[in-house]
């Protein structure tokens, strides 16, 4: 029986091959539902968890969370919670310093240590519940296209952009061969798709076409960039995933 994430999936992917809503555009499915999650974990933090002693035990271990991920929390604008976690955060750190942790242990550029010694702090805590909900979801979109014609079919519409190249990366390894090479292919093409609206913005921006022959209107409009733009937002998702993704 499909899974709630199995679904999740799957509606996106088909909500972006039909046509596209005013201000629409297709991502990387993996990357939005991994990015949903992180954000109802600091919601949660936010709303009912800032003074849950075991909570503020785990980011005094970890010395809040890394820099990614309190970017991502300063985005609540949550003063309170903010004020509250970070009073006690530079309480401890404080405290460390006073008890010498942060010492160095060997020396530097004249003598000064150039990097705090290993294993002060934990993990934050929010890397490893993403790169949970990453494995899982990706787990989910691998279990989907290989067992779900009707998954398969939702990925391989023209107007789905397909992966990032990370969650391709971990999609693709769960595969046997032969199911890995169609997965690659319907990727490429979906590159391929990418390549070709640049080409075009690149072509149109080409200083050496010879455009004598059009008047002052023809020429402003074979400039124009017009939906091709969207190709340059998709062309960095597809490589690097969406923002806040590692």
């Amino acid at each position: 029986m499909p899974s709630q994430t199995y679904f999740e999936l799957l509606e996106m992917m088909e909500a972006e091959a039909g046509p596209l809503r005013s201000g629409t555009r297709h991502t990387c499915p993996i990357c939005r539902l991994s990015l949903a999650a992180v954000r109802r974990y600091l919601d949660l933090l936010s709303l009912e968890n800032v003074n849950d002693i075991p909570t503020r035990l785990a980011l005094r271990a970890s010395n809040g969370f890394c820099s990614r991920h309190t970017y991502q929390w300063a985005e609540l604008h949550d003063a309170l919670a903010t004020a509250i976690i970070y009073e006690d955060l530079l309480r401890e750190t404080g405290k460390r310093i006073e008890r010498g942790e942060f010492t160095a242990r060997r020396g530097g550029f004249f003598g000064r240590n150039q990097a705090a010694p290993d294993g002060l702090f934990t993990v934050c805590p929010l890397c490893i519940q993403q790169e949970e909900v990453e494995s899982r979801v990706s787990e989910e979109f691998a279990e989907g296209f290989e067992t779900q014609e009707r998954f398969r079919q939702a990925y391989a519409a023209p107007a789905v952009a397909g992966l990032c190249l990370g969650h391709f990366r971990r999609v693709v390894s769960q595969f046997e061969p032969r199911l890995a090479e169609e997965f690659g292919t319907e990727q490429r093409r979906k590159l391929a798709a990418t390549q070709a609206r640049l080409r075009q913005i690149i072509d149109k921006m080409d200083a050496s076409i010879n455009r004598e022959h059009l008047t002052e209107e023809e020429r402003a409009a074979a400039r124009e960039i017009g939906e091709e733009r969207e190709s340059l937002v998709r062309a960095l998702w597809q490589i690097v995933g969406l923002p806040n993704i590692k």
